[in-house]
């Protein structure tokens, strides 16, 4: 249908996110990563695995020859090195902490003074936590290395004394750096002991997304049933959604159909629709078609349009026969409309000739959101083949959404070319509102050349347009 396109599939694939946001505007739950999750010496919150036994004579990790600082910066290869680097840190801090802090100024390289320093940590505030961490407040400069510094220190303290860690986060530590170096503790108090943690953080008064994140991501990788009938027991609202919502994602990656059983009932609540979406989420990127049997059995409403548009997206994605099939089988008219157009959008990004094909090929009122979401995600993830083919198709109703959704791309760096595919919609009230809302932009951003280029095309304007530039002209700009 669109010869004239020329972006790559492997650019649009990794850019379907930026065409879903700008094609539907929907809001996308992202997993938290915490902190936990980085190999940077802190404790993990991982699932301890068995220690492997091993033959006689064998080796243990410890008895095994460690990499110098000088082999360690030889290596290629970054994982490998970043690994090396920070083998080094903590040999060198198990020999003396204070000769190993004198090595890292012989290193060039800003990262690799951070991995080394991160492996000094991982012994030394293990040993010694309080000397670790009055270092780290006194001799690094603020940034990264004595972010991460302090927060392996309280990691490491929190496994041995949470309280003591905390109370000293408390009074030495304030603003974004206390509240990391509280979700550190966290971390470490939870795996130690979740009840206690948790009790612990209800008592503060504290309730902000990352601590009860720390708490219930950590307690929910030992115990689901537990975290979830903790998250059930939160006083406020908004951090009871968030904890259940977490248990839920953890639940969902070990067994998204038990995960569903479990909370059902929860589903069912008008603030359910998080860890609908949540489970969904995660259901559909490893069995889709099971998912959608699941999704079907939710009582009708809006969380159940909702988890079909995030099942919509998700299976598009992996799948998009498969997914276009699901949504011809939907019998729920309003559902239908919804997932149409996600798997539109979503289409959009990897394929649009084919993603505008099937929709043209549908009723009207079933796809024009889904024709303009395709639409927006072309222009998102390929502008210069959507130009292409907008420049060489004549003005019409399905060109007026190509038109607009270009505009809205290239408004951030190229409002001239916005104003210019403006005046090219086939609908003169469209074409009006867009200029004025395009000419609002400009004047916000460079009130001066908007207004010598609104003097220069004057008489090239048509006197409805100029009607509408002339009240946006006098309209005082506020910018932020």
């Amino acid at each position: 249908m669109f010869p004239f396109r020329n972006g790559s599939l492997p650019a649009n694939a990794l850019l379907i996110a930026i065409g879903v946001a700008a094609g539907v505007g929907m809001t996308m739950l992202v997993k938290p990563v915490s902190n936990r999750e980085k190999s940077d010496g802190r404790e993990t919150t991982g699932q301890r695995q068995p220690t492997p036994s091993r033959p006689p004579g064998a080796t243990t990790p410890h008895e095994k020859e460690h990499p110098t600082l000088s082999d360690a910066t030889a290596i290629e290869d970054p994982q490998e090195r970043v690994t090396a680097i920070r083998d080094a840190g903590a040999e060198a801090a198990r020999k003396d902490p204070a000769t190993a802090l004198m090595l890292v100024g012989n290193l060039a390289s800003e990262q690799d003074k951070l991995e080394f320093l991160r492996g000094i940590y991982s012994v030394w505030a293990a040993n010694d936590p309080l000397s670790a961490l009055d270092y780290a407040k006194s001799s690094l400069s603020a940034g990264l290395a004595r972010s991460e510094a302090i927060g392996i220190a309280v990691n490491k303290w929190a496994a041995k004394d949470p309280r003591a860690a905390w109370l000293w986060s408390e009074a030495n530590l304030s603003g974004p750096l206390q509240e990391q170096a509280f979700t550190d503790v966290l971390i470490g108090w939870t795996r130690k002991n979740p009840a206690d943690a948790a009790q612990w953080l209800a008592n503060t008064g504290y309730s902000s997304q990352p601590l009860i994140t720390a708490v219930a991501r950590t307690w929910a990788e030992q115990d689901l049933q537990k975290s979830d009938a903790w998250a059930a027991t939160l006083p406020d609202k908004d951090a009871r959604k968030s904890a259940r919502t977490i248990v839920a994602s953890e639940w969902a990656n070990q067994n998204p159909a038990e995960a569903a059983e479990h909370f059902e009932n929860a589903i069912s609540q008008p603030d359910g629709a998080a860890i609908a979406i949540t489970l969904t989420d995660i259901w559909a990127t490893t069995d889709p078609a099971a998912a959608s049997v699941w999704v079907a059995k939710m009582p009708a409403g809006p969380i159940k349009d909702e988890a079909a548009a995030t099942l919509a997206i998700v299976w598009a994605a992996s799948d998009i026969n498969a997914s276009v099939a699901w949504s011809e089988a939907l019998g729920d008219e309003a559902m239908r409309r919804k997932v149409v157009t996600h798997i539109g959008t979503t289409w959009g990004a990897i394929d649009p000739d084919a993603a505008l094909d099937w929709l043209q090929s549908l009723p009207g009122p079933l796809a024009s959101q889904g024709i303009s979401g395709a639409f927006n995600s072309w222009a998102a993830t390929d502008a210069a083949g959507l130009r292409v083919v907008v420049d060489a198709s004549p003005a019409s109703p399905e060109m007026d959404q190509a038109r607009l959704a270009l505009a809205d791309v290239l408004a951030a760096t190229e409002i001239n070319s916005s104003l210019d595919l403006a005046f090219g919609l086939s609908s003169p009230p469209a074409r009006d509102d867009a200029a004025a809302r395009y000419f609002r932009q400009w004047r916000k951003t460079d009130d001066a050349s908007a207004q010598e280029w609104l003097t220069q095309n004057w008489n090239t304007l048509e006197p409805s347009t100029r009607q509408r530039l002339t009240r946006e002209q006098q309209r005082t700009i506020v910018t932020r």
